[in-house]
């Protein structure tokens, strides 16, 4: 009888145990920054890992969009090791710049792209999957502008870097099922627009600042 007791309890543990491993892979899984490096390092396998993720796009702005960002503002301040010059309320306010720019792009990608893209797809840019593929793309971006703000003899290096931003997104736009005809079009409209906006939002705060 206690051997029968003892082989139920084993078994017990095991299977607590295969449940506690299968739950914390899961979890792993589900980890929106680590999504976005297997984006980055294996383009389309880790576009279908976040597919099976069921992330939203608040869970995945939450985890890694927004912190991503904040960060890439936060390095801005990384001026007071190299400029002599160094200015705290300018500083800030560039840092806000930089987050703004990127914030405001999430959402002005979407618009650019439901104003541009053909009428059969425009309900694509509504799609939470359109959303994922815009807020990783924005994320690849501010990931690389870091190592520019802390290290600026990096810059020149960086500058070719959006290229790889545009390589994953024609690695996931596959799974946004566009009609064929007018895929290559929405490709580049996503392209240009996710790559550009930053940039011309930086540049308008600039001019305001």
């Amino acid at each position: 009888m206690s051997d029968i007791v003892s082989d139920d309890l084993n078994i017990n543990s095991e299977e607590v145990a295969k449940e506690g491993a299968s739950e914390k892979k899961q979890k792993k899984g589900r980890n929106a920054f680590i999504l976005l490096l297997n984006i980055l390092m294996t383009g389309t396998a880790g576009w279908k890992d976040l597919r099976r993720s069921r992330l939203t796009p608040e869970q995945t702005a939450a985890g890694c969009f927004y912190p991503i960002v904040a960060l890439a503002s936060a390095c801005r301040f990384s001026d007071w090791f190299y400029l002599p010059e160094f200015n705290l309320s300018t500083t800030l306010v560039n840092a806000v710049s930089i987050f703004a720019s990127f914030f405001f792009s999430y959402f002005a990608v979407q618009v650019v792209c439901r104003w541009l893209f053909p009428y059969v797809a425009k309900t694509k840019t509504d799609t939470p999957y359109f959303k994922l593929i815009v807020q990783y793309a924005l994320a690849s971006l501010a990931l690389f502008w870091i190592p520019a703000e802390v290290l600026p003899i990096l810059e020149p290096l960086t500058v070719f870097l959006p290229i790889w931003t545009a390589f994953i997104i024609t690695k996931g736009i596959r799974f946004l099922r566009l009609p064929e005809q007018y895929h290559n079009r929405c490709m580049v409209t996503i392209v240009v627009t996710v790559i550009v906006m930053p940039y011309l939002f930086m540049w308008l705060s600039e001019l305001i600042f």
